[in-house]
């Protein structure tokens, strides 16, 4: 079975993730813990974005 691509760019998947995970975290119906790891994982995003130049 053929295995699905991601016709993305590393730089827009980063990009469209990181818009997904800032519009998570302002929704305001997160948890506290949530929130961290919604925060976490920007700073993950934002890391790997610095690495392919966005």
């Amino acid at each position: 079975m053929p295995v699905p691509t991601d016709p993305r760019t590393p730089q827009q998947r980063i990009s469209d993730q990181l818009k997904a995970a800032r519009r998570q975290l302002t929704s305001g119906s997160l948890s506290r813990s949530q929130r961290g790891e919604v925060a976490d994982r920007i700073h993950e995003l934002e890391k790997e974005a610095e690495q392919v130049g966005i």
